[in-house]
């Protein structure tokens, strides 16, 4: 099996699914209302950026790591990452997802703006999930499977 197709499968799936599931989660949340949003009361636009770090880096995490183990094992591979192995790496991908969205919403409410344009909002959630879900899948993959070293 060729990792680099793997992993380059495994991250444009996980960015389309996460741009996908950012776009029908922010309707949900913010419906579709043209309007402007507030990063803080009455909306919280900037705080929602937590559920939706911590949501998709345990998914980008979990899901991608335990398909490729079970396309490894399927394909003879004599040596996989234990469940306790992918556990603890989800976890780790977990935190920086969690991290990157305090970084986001910091950025919100500690910017010179109070509030933001649904088109803009909407814009911004979609590229933050794409890029988060990208992002994520790629680092537990490479530090399971692709030999990458390192804390995180």
């Amino acid at each position: 099996m060729d990792f680099g197709a793997v992993l380059k499968r495994e991250r444009l799936v996980s960015t389309g699914i996460n741009v996908v599931l950012s776009a029908a989660f922010f309707l949900v949340v913010f419906g579709a209302q043209n309007r402007v949003l507030t990063f803080a009361d009455p909306d919280g636009f900037a705080l929602d950026f937590l559920p939706q770090g911590g949501a998709i880096s345990l998914m980008a995490a979990l899901v991608p790591s335990l398909l490729v183990r079970k396309a490894l094992r399927s394909g003879g591979a004599l040596v996989l990452p234990t469940t306790g192995a992918i556990l603890a790496q989800v976890a780790r991908m977990v935190v920086l997802g969690v991290l990157s969205a305090v970084v986001m919403a910091a950025i919100c409410l500690l910017g010179p703006w109070s509030a933001m344009g649904w088109t803009a909002a909407f814009a911004l959630k979609l590229v933050y999930g794409g890029a988060l879900g990208f992002a994520i899948t790629h680092r537990a993959l490479m530090r399971l499977y692709g030999g990458g070293k390192g804390l995180l």
